[in-house]
């Protein structure tokens, strides 16, 4: 190898060598701080994300309570509502039955007592005329038997004051035949209400098995965050090692080539 070339290897292996060792030297000195700063930026990071998990739980947890209120309030709705229809349609045979009586017995039994009455006004009708026969011949003293009204006319109007009633209670029967008819809408009504009801209710159990799915979801990535932050240091730790062996590794072949270039040069 001539002087020239050797003096130029030699310059290179030391320039090289150099180059070389800064470079491990800015390596060690800038790597390490930035691990450092990184594992902190990462800390942080995960502190807001810690912090924005335990206000998504705490959400999740105030929104849960107030659907199970919710919840328990519309059972209590169902439940009084299904009550209520039940109630409207029990009261009906006892409207059918009023109905029954004041529109068809009540009516047949004034029919009848008026039939009643009018043979007892036959009958009153032949005891007047033999109690006045009577009393007219002085049989019992006079005037014994002179009413003001006589008994079979006092029956007549005890039977008259009965022929406005059928009338009557027939529009009554008619009232409560319109009441029953409204009454079993109502019903028809309040059992269409009671499944709304419990299709809401539906609704709010199926909202809370998402909630409950979100709140397990929640509690995973904290258990994430929670073994992330634990890890970190190890995971830094073991960067910053390697990056110091690399570093010392480096250096040491740089200052190997420094050697060399140096050892060449005395050689001249």
């Amino acid at each position: 190898m001539t002087r020239f070339l050797q003096r130029t290897v030699g310059l290179l292996l030391i320039g090289a060598g150099v180059v070389g060792l800064v470079i491990s030297l800015a390596g060690l000195f800038i790597g390490l701080p930035a691990l450092s700063a990184a594992e902190e930026t990462l800390n942080r990071r995960i502190d807001d994300l810690d912090q924005a998990l335990i206000a998504a739980a705490d959400g999740l947890t105030v929104a849960d309570a107030s659907l199970t209120s919710a919840t328990e309030t519309i059972i209590v709705l169902e439940t009084t509502v299904r009550n209520s229809g039940q109630a409207i349609s029990d009261t009906l045979p006892t409207i059918d039955r009023i109905g029954t009586l004041v529109g068809v017995e009540i009516p047949r039994a004034i029919r009848s007592t008026q039939q009643t009455l009018a043979s007892a006004r036959e009958t009153a009708r032949v005891a007047d005329a033999v109690l006045g026969a009577i009393s007219r011949i002085g049989l019992l003293g006079a005037n014994t038997y002179n009413p003001d009204v006589p008994l079979n006319q006092a029956i007549q109007q005890v039977s008259d004051s009965l022929d406005p009633l059928p009338a009557s209670l027939s529009s009554v029967r008619d009232r409560l035949m319109v009441t029953r008819s409204n009454l079993r809408q109502i019903g028809t009504n309040t059992d269409a209400i009671a499944e709304n009801i419990a299709a809401i209710n539906n609704g709010f159990r199926d909202a809370r098995q998402v909630i409950n799915r979100y709140q397990t979801l929640v509690t995973d990535l904290q258990a994430d965050l929670a073994a992330l932050r634990t890890a970190l240091p190890v995971w830094f730790g073991v960067a910053r090692t390697l990056l110091t062996l690399l570093s010392v590794w480096f250096a040491l072949a740089q200052i190997a080539l420094f050697t060399q270039g140096m050892s060449l040069l005395r050689r001249l």
